[in-house]
């Protein structure tokens, strides 16, 4: 048995470590069958990114095989013409699995609707616009996992690509070699999906399948993510091995206020779903947004939207001395 602090050393220069590993890559490569890793790709309208998004995909080297689920949400452009295209020339170890709708889902049913097409033991996602950026990614994120049964989750820093050269080629957020708390992850939204590699065990989870009640949901990701520290501890990594561009047609940028309603809800779940720190800074959020809205919304005289934030305020009225102490500053 080893004991705790030097178990927990051990797994600390781990994760980073692994890269040294991948000598053996330039070899034969002996195929681990059992460990079949299903990587999510969500599509639309992406026909300039998805090449360059496949590339670092099929680019991976693994000694296990990989389960590649592209789900296109009904793109009216090309973008399944240039999926089609590409994976005329996949690798021999990638099995793929391509859905392309014949009717828009919106992000969240896309999502659910191709983690129902999974099979694999572990999953990994990248956004179609988004790119992994080390070729050693999957096999590294992998051997941790298997090494550390007691982790059910790991992610590693990001980069930004951008038009803007401010942000161009910057961190995403500071990920540093330690383990990460799901408080941690809600407040500071630390993790990009195309770093995330995850025991495919959590979808069974309590947290997760009152995710799945609930496709009318703006955003999954982070919700997801904490659900893992359900089964197992969650471990970061500075290593920087993917890409997410940003630009005009990504769903997360700018300000909305009618989105911010949709945040509100998935907040609201949260709350109901953890207790704590969690369920207190959720609370904290939907009064702060919505008291943010508010206002701004009755100098634009938009009375109608101010007024549906005004009852999400008049229902977390609670955390007005929370918000006035700036506890969460």
């Amino acid at each position: 048995m080893i004991p705790d602090k030097q178990k927990k050393e051990r797994i600390k220069i781990n994760y980073p470590k692994l890269v040294s590993r991948y000598q053996f890559c330039k070899g034969k490569i002996s195929v681990n069958y059992m460990n079949k890793v299903s990587v999510i790709v969500l599509t639309y309208n992406q026909e300039k990114f998805i090449e360059k998004n496949l590339r670092g995909i099929f680019a991976q080297k693994v000694n296990f095989p990989v389960e590649l689920i592209i789900s296109d949400d009904c793109s009216t452009d090309q973008t399944v013409t240039v999926i089609n295209n590409f994976i005329k020339n996949k690798p021999s170890h990638i099995e793929i699995k391509l859905i392309a709708h014949k009717k828009n889902l919106g992000s969240t049913p896309n999502f659910f609707n191709a983690l129902q097409k999974s099979t694999g033991k572990y999953l990994a996602f990248c956004e179609g616009d988004d790119y992994w950026t080390d070729d050693n990614k999957l096999q590294i994120q992998h051997d941790f996992l298997e090494s550390n049964k007691d982790y059910s989750m790991c992610f590693h820093q990001v980069k930004n690509i951008s038009s803007d050269p401010l942000i161009n080629d910057t961190i995403f957020a500071k990920v540093e070699d330690r383990d990460y708390s799901p408080f941690e992850i809600f407040r500071h939204w630390i993790v990009h999906t195309t770093s995330v590699f995850m025991d495919a065990k959590v979808l069974q989870n309590t947290a997760v399948q009152t995710l799945f009640r609930h496709p009318e949901l703006l955003y999954f990701d982070t919700f997801l993510y904490m659900a893992c520290s359900l089964n197992g501890k969650i471990r970061g990594s500075h290593l920087t091995m993917s890409a997410y561009l940003r630009h005009e047609e990504g769903i997360s940028n700018g300000i909305n206020y009618k989105r911010d309603l949709r945040h509100n809800h998935l907040d609201e779940i949260i709350a109901e779903t953890y207790d704590g720190k969690v369920k207190e800074y959720a609370n904290w959020q939907i009064f702060s947004r919505s008291r943010i809205a508010f206002f701004d919304l009755l100098k634009q005289g938009k009375i109608n939207l101010a007024f549906q934030h005004l009852k999400w305020i008049f229902k977390k009225k609670g955390n007005l001395r929370i918000y006035l102490i700036k506890k969460y500053a």
